[in-house]
């Protein structure tokens, strides 16, 4: 019974290849994008879940005011192990604080060093990681290997690199060199991951080379105030031992250890689960994000079945007459009905498959959206994703194929043989309702691309509050032991250059992606106010550098530990002064001592246009500078003479180091990459919106004309022109294009409107954006429709009345 169904499905697809095409088109887009949203889904949940009891890891993160930031204060490790109960392991894991790590291999007098650049995914660690992140072990003692200071494991592959040739048993007691000064001992080896984890480090060092060295000051590991995203905290709780627990004694130790137990900053424990797929502590995968994802996905795949839907019951008074005759020959509705959805499973199944061969080049196309290590490859690996087509094939045609089965069976054999064009005319008002669906959701696309691009365009072209063109940034080694007196040679050098403007010394720019805080307390007046406040720090050529404007007060004096503090107008605010001249000679607590607030700088954007403004301090500590901040002549053409300039005095200063350097503007562009690839993925989406809604669209006006050609005919004979015709065509389509955009237009607004307030600072919502939106779309489908219609209109009257 089955084979003859199938058999009757393929030759109503031979017959109807227009209609088949049409179907599958629209369906395999649909189904194509949910696989691949699957595969990531699938994908981002498979991280870290190789950890025994993982369950009850977790890491400890800060919560501030408006910010949030993975990392912790330093002395938080050791205080966890000696007054929290509940604990089973605290693992510390510090990034080694180098951006441009130069690792060194000895090799003897006879030889010369082998010198390794750029060297990442290097971090201090104890015992503790490896009990809460099992690695097997190729060589050496688990339990001892990280037990002493300057102790390295490395992993395989990076021992591989630096040692080729040696079994990790010879490795072990190798010496290697971080930085020129740190010398370390290998004292263990471990195999390379094979599971997926956010924690990938390939060098590890012993904690105790922190603790124990005068890299303790460097790592502020007295420092309860202080918050880094690179040292983070992971913990293993007891069994029966909840994070709310582990809270409430993390809270009582910051309350014991800082200052105002006021404090909005709360540190908690966040899951292992969750660390991958939460940005806001440093996670690469947006939840929201996939969500809107799988949303369009499920969108996409309605149209195509929409389509399906559409064209079926448009197509049944073709086939009429065959339902009148299998009812008279004796079938029922219940046969009939598995006719029908078998031919929509067939059509289904076959779509499914040039989705799946279309899955590798989509993952190309898409590639800014996909996880680096997902690849095509994936898809035949998990079988998850292979039951999830079956059921994603069995879903689609069941939606796509019970109304239209049920229309279909439905006919009365006497009516469908007496008069196949009554059958199907009760569906006309469900294709109506269904088109005007259609093209709802592609003009909401549509406006989404202009508002999207709209914004993007306010927050590149807003002015920060600071210069962001011409400027260059580049990291300077730094010793962690001594500061090294190289770098202000360097800065010397940089200022004869003649297409440099101004250079200054210090730390991060204005703006970057990422977190500088700290905390100051205000305490006069009776007021006692704790705040957490970003921090910059350097020379006094770092205002000129980026034109920051004083709005009272004077610059910071020359200083290479800090005395003095300047503020910004939101800081001024905070603490009491509406007029920022007053805030000037007011003392601020900072570090360990009150300093004088000298003067007040105006208000900068320090990241994107999503956060406002946060308090901000600026104090002068060029001695422990580790980035360059140089302005250039405004005029381009000189800039690369210039760069060559900065890149022979840099030689002559650090001879074994590459010069890296990045433009300030394209740091600031991509605060706004997410943001772009959204403009991306909405004009894609947009774009297969209007194909599929017009593909069905067409497949009905080809029906219709089909249907009307010998209307058309007897006007054309009795004198109607071509443009009546295409009008008389395209009338009723155009009545339910409009009605789609004046259903369109309050749901894009909503939407528009809700995705707008994830930024402090916002563009408007134009009303002429809307009407582009609308006007595109209907000028795009009546074209399609116009092109048909324009077809049949023009055709010879005597072809289509000679029957008659």
């Amino acid at each position: 019974m089955l084979k003859n169904y199938f058999r009757t499905a393929l030759r109503y697809f031979q017959r109807n290849k227009v209609t088949t095409l049409i179907n599958i088109l629209g369906l395999s887009t649909g189904i194509s994008a949910a696989l691949i949203i699957f595969m990531m889904i699938r994908y981002d949940r498979s991280f870290d879940q190789f950890e025994p009891n993982s369950d009850r890891v977790y890491r400890v993160v800060t919560d501030g005011d408006a910010w949030k930031n993975q990392g912790v204060p330093v002395p938080l490790a050791e205080a966890l192990k000696q007054n929290v109960s509940g604990i089973e392991t605290v693992a510390a894991l510090y990034d080694y604080n180098d951006w441009n790590t130069k690792v060194i291999i000895p090799q003897g007098s006879s030889k010369p060093d082998k010198i390794f650049k750029k060297q990442q995914k290097i971090a201090f660690a104890d015992a503790g990681y490896f009990n809460i992140l099992p690695h097997r072990w190729l060589a050496g003692n688990p339990a001892h290997a990280l037990k002493n200071p300057y102790a390295l494991v490395l992993s395989e592959s990076r021992a591989k690199v630096y040692f080729p040739g040696l079994s990790p048993d010879q490795i072990i007691g190798k010496m290697v060199i971080f930085s020129d000064t740190i010398r370390t001992t290998v004292t263990g080896i471990v195999a390379d991951l094979e599971a997926k984890s956010d924690f990938d480090k390939q060098c590890f060092l012993s904690l105790n080379t922190v603790y124990n060295t005068s890299l303790k000051k460097d790592y502020q590991t007295d420092q309860w105030e202080n918050v880094n995203s690179n040292n983070e905290v992971l913990v293993k709780l007891n069994p029966q031992v909840s994070a709310a627990t582990i809270n409430r004694q993390i809270a009582a130790l910051f309350k014991l250890h800082t200052k105002d137990a006021d404090t909005k900053t709360v540190h908690r424990l966040q899951a292992l689960a969750d660390i991958h797929i939460n940005p806001d502590f440093g996670g690469t995968v947006n939840p929201a994000v996939i969500r809107n994802l799988a949303i369009l996905a499920i969108f996409l795949l309605a149209l195509g079945a929409i389509n399906f839907i559409n064209l079926s019951t448009a197509h049944a008074s073709e086939r009429a007459k065959e339902i009148g005759i299998r009812k008279t020959l004796g079938s029922g509705k219940g046969q009939l009905m598995t006719q029908f959805l078998s031919e929509t499973f067939l059509l289904t199944f076959i779509t499914a498959i040039v989705s799946t061969a279309l899955v590798p080049l989509l993952l190309k196309v898409f590639s800014g959206f996909i996880p680096k290590g997902l690849n095509a490859a994936y898809l035949f690996k998990d079988p998850g994703v292979w039951a999830f087509l079956l059921a994603l094939i069995i879903g689609v045609s069941l939606v796509a194929g019970l109304y239209p089965a049920f229309i279909m069976s439905a006919f009365r054999p006497v009516t469908a043989l007496k008069d196949n064009k009554s059958t199907a005319s009760g569906s006309t008002w469900l294709r109506k309702t269904l088109i005007v669906s259609q093209f709802v959701i592609a003009q909401v696309f549509v406006i989404g691309v202009l508002v999207v691009d709209k914004q993007l365009h306010f927050a590149e072209v807003k002015n920060m509050g600071f210069r962001k063109d011409a400027i260059i940034n580049f990291y300077v080694p730094f010793d962690f032991n001594k500061p090294n007196p190289k770098k202000l040679l360097l800065k010397q050098e940089l200022a004869g250059i003649p297409g440099i403007q101004a250079v200054s010394l210090g730390n991060q720019s204005p703006a970057f992606s990422g977190f500088m805080t700290t905390e100051v307390d205000y305490k006069e007046k009776g007021k006692n106010i704790n705040l957490s406040v970003n921090s910059r720090d350097g020379d006094t050529a770092y205002l000129s550098v980026y034109r920051i404007k004083l709005v009272a007060g004077r610059n910071v004096a020359v200083s290479d530990t800090a005395n003095e503090l300047l503020i910004n107008e939101t800081l001024a605010k905070q603490i009491g002064f509406n007029q920022p001249a007053a805030a000037v000679g007011h003392f601020l607590q900072f570090g360990n001592g009150q300093l004088p607030i000298v003067g007040v700088m105006q208000d900068f954007n320090q990241a994107s246009v999503r956060t406002s403004v946060a308090p901000m301090i600026y104090y002068s500590s060029p001695k422990h500078g580790y980035v360059m901040h140089v302005a250039l002549q405004t005029d381009p053409a000189s800039w690369n003479k210039a760069i060559q300039q900065m890149t022979a005095a840099w030689k002559s200063v650090y001879p074994d180091t590459d010069f890296d350097y990045t433009f300030l503007d394209k740091t600031v562009e991509n605060f706004y990459k997410e943001d772009r690839q959204l403009s991306q993925l909405l004009t894609w989406s947009a774009g297969i919106a209007i194909f599929i809604s017009c593909l069905g669209m067409l497949g009905l006006v080809i029906f219709m004309t089909n249907k009307r050609v010998k209307e058309i005919g007897v006007r054309k004979v009795l004198g109607a022109s071509v443009r009546q015709i295409i009008t008389l065509l395209a009338a009723d389509f155009a009545k339910l294009l409009v009605v789609a955009f004046i259903i369109a237009v309050p749901i894009a607004w909503w939407q528009t409107h809700k995705w707008l307030q994830n930024f402090a600072y916002h563009t408007a919502l134009s009303w002429w954006l809307f009407l582009l939106g609308g006007v595109v779309m209907i000028t795009i489908a009546l074209i399609i429709v116009g092109i048909r219609a324009g077809k049949a209109a023009m055709a010879n009257p005597a072809d289509s009345l000679r029957t008659e």
